[in-house]
């Protein structure tokens, strides 16, 4: 069931949105070959609940860890205890915040260090993908407009779309109806977007397969064939007049 929020809602996730944005402007800091992922986490829960909100991931469903921190071939859900970052590489930190009664959700790549032609291309489209996802995130558009958008922008290039880990609605709870995924799936419901609806786009594009693999850790999910992903993220939300990425930078 998709939960639509009111104007009032909306601003309170508009708010945990700005915590998000300004979250990763400061974090880039401490994105530097060898620094430990326990002292990103350490920064991102201090940094979240100092601002008035709270860590949505820091014990959802289990979850240790206030960010999910990815490198390389982790595509998503990486779990930032005991590892350091790379001296090259690809490094994904997906967080969210809870503010008020509302939940938002984001998530960067950043690169480190001298890293291939290719994956600077994979970065460069992943991120693109998402804008024009969002570009088609608009009222009386459909959910598969937003996964026509991602997939028409990446299939030129012959990345992987990850197929079994889509987009979702958020706001009341961290994943809500529907579901928004990267590809145009004729099994997959397809609502018109009305206003009041508020979801994730968050393209998950690799250089090789689409096929996944679940690390033992119950968390972690890598790319099946060892290949490299990259992972952009934001929060939007549908008005009357306008479409809202409610984890951007806002004035």
């Amino acid at each position: 069931m998709i939960i639509l929020k009111q104007e009032s809602e909306i601003e309170q996730m508009r708010k945990g949105g700005r915590i998000i944005a300004r979250f990763f402007q400061e974090v880039r800091e401490l994105i530097k070959p060898g620094v430990p992922g326990d002292e990103i986490d350490e920064f991102a829960r201090k940094f979240i609940t100092s601002n008035g909100g709270y860590p949505s991931f820091l014990n959802y469903r289990g979850y240790p860890a206030s960010i999910c921190l990815s490198i390389n071939d982790e595509v998503v859900h990486g779990i930032p205890f005991g590892k350091r970052i790379p001296e090259v590489g690809l490094v994904k930190i997906d967080v969210g915040v809870k503010y008020g009664c509302c939940h938002v959700d984001s998530a960067f790549t950043f690169v480190v260090g001298d890293i291939p032609e290719r994956a600077k291309k994979l970065v460069e489209i992943t991120k693109k993908a998402l804008e024009e996802g969002i570009k088609a995130a608009k009222k009386g558009n459909r959910v598969s407009d937003i996964s026509r958008a991602v997939e028409k922008t990446v299939k030129p290039y012959k990345f992987g779309i990850i197929r079994k880990l889509v987009g979702h609605g958020v706001g009341f709870d961290l994943h809500e109806d529907p579901e928004i995924p990267n590809y145009v799936s004729r099994k997959a419901y397809d609502p018109i977007l009305k206003p009041g609806m508020t979801f994730a786009i968050e393209p998950m594009i690799t250089l090789g397969t689409h096929k996944i693999k679940e690390m033992p850790d119950g968390w972690t999910i890598k790319t099946a064939d060892g290949s490299w992903a990259a992972h952009f993220e934001h929060t939007v939300a549908i008005t009357e007049k306008e479409t809202i990425v409610l984890t951007s930078p806002q004035d």
